[in-house]
């Protein structure tokens, strides 16, 4: 019997308390609708209720709010000091009885609450607290306060007097008080040397470099002041250059960092950065100089080696890239590799130096059976990692191409495939095969590797394999002859070859010989990529402007747009041309592959 009583009590209990937990959500709901509705007379009823059994911050928040909203002040600021005598660490509700009063448009009396919130600060006052606190005033749109809450909370920083100057920097710039947010800043590095990525990160995101010059301009004022006074205080040289950098002025930033190495009697460790930061940005003589600062220093420079190679790449990368070059200059920048081959030795070390002069050797001296041997002579290097030994392979494997020694190059595609069959590297090994078959004209048995490759997780050899196959199809499937395409193919492979003079001629031939065939703007776009790789910018624009125009419906068109807006953003300097390439992608190509981007890129333009 007892038993059973004991049960039945039970069971009372949990039902009781499921109805009440139930009621209590049911009431959650409706506050809430009601509150979001404006409706606060009808909210402080559940509210009230609420904040009874529940006093929480939250509860109380919106419980505050009703009773200002409806202007009942008394009873907000009696509910405040009830909460804050029972709350004592929680901050906030001084912000509120302030807030009350300054509803009651009693000013001085709400900056008294204001700043006791602030003076409440103290040693025991928890971080999250401070942030808390900090972030009400901004809400509140009291920048200033939330500026002095953060003051107040450096004080009591145990071990670092600074700790919020980021947040504090980041209030006085929304302030408009620039030159107190740099000063704020550059102290952190003040203190401690270590904060130099903070301070750098705290002052990117706070000025922008290209469109807000009178900030640019107070940054460099305060960083000469702060350079000539702390002589001993490296860490300023090292945000000068860091500043110059950020302007594009990498002269200047050359100027500081060899300036800083040489007190510092260092390795040139900056300077090799500024370097590759140079290479990056397509400064190439200025990236050279760095690199001939630190072959310069010693050969024992832990960054010796690496600095001879990065000049012989950039030196590559300036000869070549975007301009004409003389025989005189390639056959000096291969003597230039010879000999610091000769310094550092042919071995998997310098596989990098091997595989850059054979390329060298093939595309730009016309020598490639000199590619081929250097390429032969690495496979045999016993150090040789199995990646590395598969990309020797697969360029192996292109300058036999360029050779016409296509199924010996097939063999060597098949070999990297075969051993790397899920590797990025195995699919572009397939898609080179599978070109073979392309430029020797079996489309059958190319478009069917070209499938498979598809579904590859390469995004880039995806899309190329997919764009090959399309042109197969596209101009294969319709005509009775596949002459025009063959003439194509083995024009493209001239191409791959850097004949262009020969390529060129023998897309004119397939012009004349099949006038009006599809393969028009495929055409154009060889002739465009060819004036590209030749340097002759505007020739290579007015190709893809006639697709653009005269092809606009074909596949090709939005391709010949976007690029067209690279072109002008990134080569011609001209933005806003840029921009309504980009916008007439986005208006009339929906679907196209570029879309993404060129959106991205048009926002940055404009907004």
């Amino acid at each position: 019997m007892h038993s059973f009583i004991k049960i039945a009590l039970l069971i009372v209990f949990i039902v009781n308390s499921f109805v009440s937990f139930t009621q209590s959500e049911q009431d959650k709901r409706l506050a809430l609708n009601y509150y979001n509705q404006g409706e606060f007379k009808k909210a402080l009823t559940y509210y009230q209720r609420i904040y009874a059994a529940s006093p929480s911050f939250h509860n109380f928040t919106y419980t505050f709010n009703c009773y200002t909203e409806l202007e009942l002040y008394k009873d907000a600021e009696k509910l405040a000091k009830k909460y804050q005598r029972k709350n004592a660490t929680e901050l906030r509700a001084f912000v509120y009885l302030g807030k009350v009063y300054e509803l009651e448009d009693n000013t001085v009396k709400a900056n008294e609450f204001y700043n006791k919130a602030i003076n409440n600060i103290d040693n025991n006052t928890r971080s999250n607290r401070i942030s808390a606190l900090a972030l009400l005033f901004e809400r509140e749109n009291k920048l200033q306060y939330a500026v002095d809450t953060y003051l107040k909370a450096n004080q009591f920083a145990r071990g670092n007097p600074y700790m919020y100057n980021r947040k504090i920097a980041q209030l006085y710039n929304r302030q408009g008080k620039t030159e107190l947010m740099i000063e704020t800043l550059l102290n952190l590095v003040d203190v401690n040397e270590g904060f130099l990525m903070q301070t750098q990160s705290g002052l990117n995101n706070s000025i922008d470099f290209n469109e807000e010059p009178k900030k640019v301009e107070l940054l460099k004022k305060e960083l000469l002041k702060r350079v000539q006074t702390n002589p001993n205080k490296p860490v300023y040289n090292e945000l000068l250059a860091w500043f110059f950098t950020q302007k594009g002025d990498f002269r200047s930033a050359l100027v500081q960092l060899k300036a800083l190495d040489k007190r510092e009697k260092g390795e040139g460790e900056r300077v090799y950065d500024l370097g590759n930061t140079c290479f990056n940005n397509e400064e190439y003589d200025i990236a050279i100089e760095a690199y001939d600062y630190i072959i310069g220093l010693t050969s024992d420079s832990r960054y010796y080696r690496a600095a001879k190679s990065n000049r012989l790449k950039t030196l590559k990368k300036k000869i070549t890239s975007g301009r004409n070059y003389t025989q005189e200059e390639v056959l000096s920048l291969k003597e230039d590799y010879e000999n610091t081959l000769k310094d550092l030795g042919k071995n998997s070390y310098s596989i990098q130096l091997i595989k850059e002069l054979a390329n060298l050797n093939a595309y730009y001296i016309n020598d490639p059976q000199a590619a081929r041997l250097l390429l032969e002579d690495a496979l045999k290097f016993p150090r040789l990692n199995s990646k590395e030994r598969a990309k020797v392979k697969i360029q192996l494997a292109d300058v036999l191409v360029i050779q016409n020694e296509v199924w010996d190059a097939s063999l060597y595609y098949m070999q990297v495939e075969k051993n790397f069959k899920e590797d990025p590297i195995g699919h572009e090994a397939k898609y080179k095969n599978a070109k073979i078959y392309y430029y020797t004209g079996d489309f059958d048995w190319a478009k069917a590797q070209l499938d498979v490759l598809k579904a590859s997780t390469s995004k880039l050899i995806a899309n190329n394999a997919m764009e090959l196959s399309l042109l197969i199809t596209s101009n294969t499937g319709l005509d009775t002859t596949i002459k025009p395409m063959q003439l194509f193919s083995s024009a493209d492979l001239l191409i791959e070859q850097h004949l262009y003079t020969k390529a060129l001629a023998k897309f004119d031939t397939l012009n004349k010989l099949f006038p009006y065939h599809s393969l028009e703007d495929e055409i154009l776009w060889k002739k465009h990529t060819i004036e590209r790789k030749k340097g002759n910018i505007d020739a290579a624009i007015g190709y893809l402007e006639k697709i653009a125009t005269n092809y606009n419906e074909d596949v090709l068109a939005d391709n010949a747009l976007y690029e067209l807006g690279i072109i002008h953003e990134t080569l011609k300097k001209e933005r806003e041309k840029a921009a309504e390439y980009y916008k007439k992608l986005l208006f009339e190509y929906p679907g196209s592959l570029f879309l993404v981007e060129a959106r991205k890129r048009y926002r940055a333009i404009t907004n």
